[in-house]
């Protein structure tokens, strides 16, 4: 053999092991050490780990009437990086010129498939959408770095069509991701209470807030492999973990009476034309709060206002303030009698209307001589009112005024609760001691208002109002858990109470201040309120005021609790009171809550000869407009 062949070959076959060994050796070096990582690189091009979003729990009313609910819905979404697949585009082009991917790979330059597939891409979803191709287009060439979302909230029949057209014609990086949707069978009722969540599921207001945590659930995730089209491959599904759905809700809330109360905030509305109108009915003996509503509010399914106005997404129930008027009287009387320093046969000197003893005037609507403290609470004379309350002096008013909750939160499940506005004593003017007795220099929201007057209707004692009735597992077989006990502590004795209470039904009788809140069959305790309106940085203004009633019944075993606030009706002269604008809106509420609540009447002789009640004139002045 040629000794410079044979010297060729040594050298050849020596190469040759030298690569070999080394690729031997880096084999080892891959399988040894590397292994792990270069396995977890390969499985994220085919193995995804993908989330199961927990189902968020429902809220219902006090019967299990369902008030919001989730939905799975479909989110559409086209991936980038599947777009510019060779492969992927010549499968769909082929698909849609019926010839196969090998003939649309030689139709077409590397560089033109990538805008041909996007094109018939943008032309499919288009049609499908029924959107303007080149807005899909646009969408689909803006590079993010993730999936494009092209549209949300899809519902199940028009997913499954959209998936027919997505598997037809073959259009692979399209795809549909599931997720869910709030759903509320009423959006107009209950709105401000209940709330709503973002985009995400996330409660950002409300109920839906307030019980994130116990609604929210835990996900769950599975792991599973996806073609090159990111289309799952079932049969190669990996370890599951189911995800735990969120609990239920259960509210305290009465679905009829709520209506009743939602029908009837609108009809104020068309017909007083106020800023703001809020009620809230409750049981008096557990706080459970009954029906709340507000005007204007916002549709839950589409965060809009109602009738062309604008939204109103906080709670004024809550969150807003007001200067409460006459109906604050019940502080001074309740204070004065708990202390026996009265009692409602006590005579005052009302001195006609006008009274200047102590450095400051008082002014009473209407001029009146001696009264007993019960008339001077029923026709809500200011002057009466203040000589009841004089003998506990600054110091101990502001006590009581602290005692019924004024100028602290009443611990309601609700967020964005507002304390209101309580003046430390130290900086009172001359005429604050007069001016917080008849309802004014003191800001309070309805709820705290509503909460003071279930003092009077619980003998006394201050219970924290409640929303929830309870909590409940999406199990089979799940009892409902109540929440925590209530607080409550006394306010004033059970006599005092009982005091109040009957001058608050005096109020109610044919020379009150509230007789168009009293209701045949029933004996009603209740109050009525008229405050000028006072505005941030302004003052109070002249020809704006905020009318009220509140009241229970039946008074001496009370089943009902109610509170009307009309902010700015737009009324003149009487008819702006709040015996003439709010007293009926309560009456006609509590006519049809009681029959849906199944209370009885007490009264029952009444009902045998009651007369039909006309939408009569204003009632009597209240003294709580003046200034």
């Amino acid at each position: 053999m040629d000794r410079g062949l044979k010297t060729r070959l040594v050298v050849g076959c020596f190469a040759l092991v030298v690569i070999l060994s080394a690729l031997s050796v880096r084999l080892f070096h891959i399988e040894a050490f590397r292994s792990d990582a270069l396995a977890a690189q390969a499985r994220e091009h085919y193995e995804d780990r993908e989330t199961l979003p927990a189902r968020r729990g429902r809220i219902f009313d006090r019967s299990g009437e369902l008030l919001a609910r989730s939905q799975t819905v479909y989110t559409l979404e086209v991936d980038p990086y599947h777009l510019r697949d060779p492969l992927l585009a010549c499968i769909a082009l082929g698909a849609r010129d019926k010839v196969s991917p090998q003939t649309v790979r030689r139709r077409y330059l590397p560089e033109e498939l990538a805008g041909h597939y996007r094109e018939y891409v943008a032309e499919t979803i288009a049609t499908i959408l029924d959107a303007p191709v080149h807005e899909i287009a646009r969408q689909i060439r803006e590079e993010t770095g993730g999936a494009i979302v092209l549209a949300r909230n899809i519902e199940d029949d028009f997913a499954r069509q959209v998936e027919k057209v997505i598997d037809s014609r073959k259009l692979g990086g399209v795809m549909l991701r599931a997720g869910e949707r709030r759903y509320y069978p009423s959006p107009l009722s209950l709105t401000q209470v209940i709330g709503y969540v973002d985009e995400k599921g996330v409660g950002v207001a409300g109920v839906e807030k307030v019980f994130e945590d116990e609604m929210r659930g835990t996900d769950g995730f599975r792991f599973c492999e996806r073609d090159r089209s990111r289309r799952e491959i079932r049969a190669y599904r990996g370890r599951q973990v189911d995800p735990v759905p969120g609990k239920d809700v259960y509210l305290s809330i009465d679905m009829g009476v709520q209506s009743i109360v939602e029908r009837e905030l609108d009809a104020v509305i068309d017909k007083f034309r106020p800023a703001k109108v809020t009620a809230i009915f409750l049981d008096p003996a557990t706080g459970e709060i009954l029906a709340m509503a507000s005007r204007p509010h916002f549709d839950l399914s589409t965060r809009r206002g109602i009738r062309g106005q604008e939204p109103v997404r906080r709670n004024p129930a809550v969150s807003d303030l007001y200067q409460p008027g006459s109906t604050f009287k019940i502080v001074g009387f309740g204070g004065a009698f708990d202390r026996g320093l009265a009692d409602p046969s006590t005579e005052v000197d009302c001195h006609m209307g006008q009274f200047a003893l102590d450095g400051f005037t008082l002014k009473d609507h209407h001029p009146y001589g001696r009264l007993t403290a019960r008339v001077a609470f029923a026709k809500s004379s200011n002057i009466g009112a203040y000589l009841v309350a004089r003998p506990l002096n600054k110091e101990l008013f502001h006590h009581y005024v602290k005692q019924f909750g004024f100028g602290s939160k009443t611990g309601i499940e609700l967020n964005a609760e507002h304390s209101g506005r309580v003046i430390p004593v130290e900086r009172w003017s001359a005429p604050s001691f007069s001016s917080q007795v008849m309802g004014y220099e003191v800001s309070v929201t309805p709820m705290q208002m509503a909460m003071a007057c279930s003092v009077i209707a619980n003998d006394g004692v201050l219970v924290t109002p409640t929303i929830l009735k309870g909590v409940k597992e999406d199990v089979r077989g799940a009892v409902l858990v109540k929440g925590p006990g209530r607080e409550s502590r006394r306010v004033l004795s059970e006599k005092a109470a009982h005091q109040v209470m009957q001058c608050m039904m005096e109020t109610m009788s044919e020379h009150g201040t509230g007789t168009k809140g009293d209701l045949p069959g029933y004996s009603v305790a209740g109050k009525t309120g008229t405050a000028r309106k006072h505005v941030e940085n302004v003052g109070y203004v002249d020809g704006l005021y905020v009318a009220s009633f509140m009241g229970f019944l039946p008074a001496e075993n009370p089943k009902l609790l109610g509170l009307i606030v009309i902010d700015e009706p737009k009324a003149t002269g009487p008819m702006v009171y709040g015996g003439a604008v709010a007293a009926p809106v309560f009456q006609t509420i509590a006519a049809e809550a009681v029959k849906i609540l199944g209370i009885e009447p007490d009264l029952p002789e009444e009902l045998q000869s009651a007369p039909a009640v006309p939408l009569a004139a204003a009632g009597p002045g209240e003294g709580g407009v003046a200034p």
